[in-house]
């Protein structure tokens, strides 16, 4: 069955708008993801470590997931680092009797160290600067898991299962991209550790993490789906003008066909 000259014309002009529409916002689709993953080379955040044959390793999992033995020795580092880059480790050795030789065992409990290194002040976000790197013991519940020994020693700010705050650096952010990774020495110089007086045992009644509250730490190079979101508007504005002229188009096509 061939269709009307007008209706042919109509369906091919469906066909091409059609068409034309879906080249154009696959291709602003695929700009835009370009984009993005042009800018984010390298990302700003809080990494966890843990002090293994003398050296410091990258955990494989989040803090929720590690319970660690009395004795052992956690580590956080803030740090640029990009995704093919190494882990920025901390820059302070792991000593578990300078950090908790003053902390006596307890029944039921374990005695966590804890080395907090901030990062550079050229790695801070805008306006805010690096605390000193220091040194903590954390006395626990003998079955707590790395991010309550990281809570029973520091102020924790969290979002999405990530560790995004310490000490109340960053302020804000979680995991942002960031345009250029820094040139830093390698390997980086290493740096003493502040050790307080008083060791975790004075924040008792500070905050915990809850036993059925796993955090992921941001060693997992988990990364907050709303930092780099996707600018949807301007695609769905193309879509909305091209269907809206082939609108217009199909309509005067049919007051033509309706003139002869």
């Amino acid at each position: 069955m061939r269709l009307a000259p007008s209706k042919a014309r109509r369906s091919a002009a469906a066909i091409v708008l059609t068409t034309l529409a879906t080249v154009l916002a696959a291709g602003l689709l695929a700009t835009t993801l370009g984009a993005g993953v042009a800018q984010a080379s390298a990302y700003r955040y809080w990494g966890f470590f843990q002090w293994t044959d003398h050296a410091w390793k990258m955990a494989s999992v989040g803090p929720g997931s590690v319970t660690p033995k009395d004795g052992a020795v956690d580590g956080w580092r803030f740090a640029v680092s990009g995704e093919k880059s190494p882990p920025r480790l901390p820059r302070a050795a792991a000593d578990f009797a300078e950090l908790c030789g003053d902390t006596k065992a307890q029944a039921g409990k374990k005695r966590v160290g804890v080395v907090l290194d901030y990062g550079l002040a050229d790695e801070a976000p805008g306006g805010q600067s690096p605390a000193k790197p220091r040194g903590a013991c954390a006395l626990v519940d003998a079955k707590a898991n790395s991010a309550q020994v990281l809570a029973a020693v520091a102020d924790v700010r969290d979002q999405k299962s990530m560790i995004c705050g310490i000490d109340g650096f960053p302020s804000s952010g979680c995991g942002d991209p960031v345009k250029k990774e820094p040139a830093v020495a390698s390997p980086e110089p290493t740096v003493a550790l502040a050790l307080p007086a008083v060791h975790a045992e004075a924040k008792a009644g500070g905050k915990k993490a809850g036993a059925g509250e796993p955090r992921e730490g941001a060693g997992d190079r988990a990364v907050d789906a709303g930092s780099g979101g996707l600018p949807v508007l301007p695609v769905v504005a193309v879509l909305v003008v091209l269907l809206g002229g082939g609108l217009l188009f199909l309509r005067s096509q049919r007051n033509a066909d309706q003139g002869a």
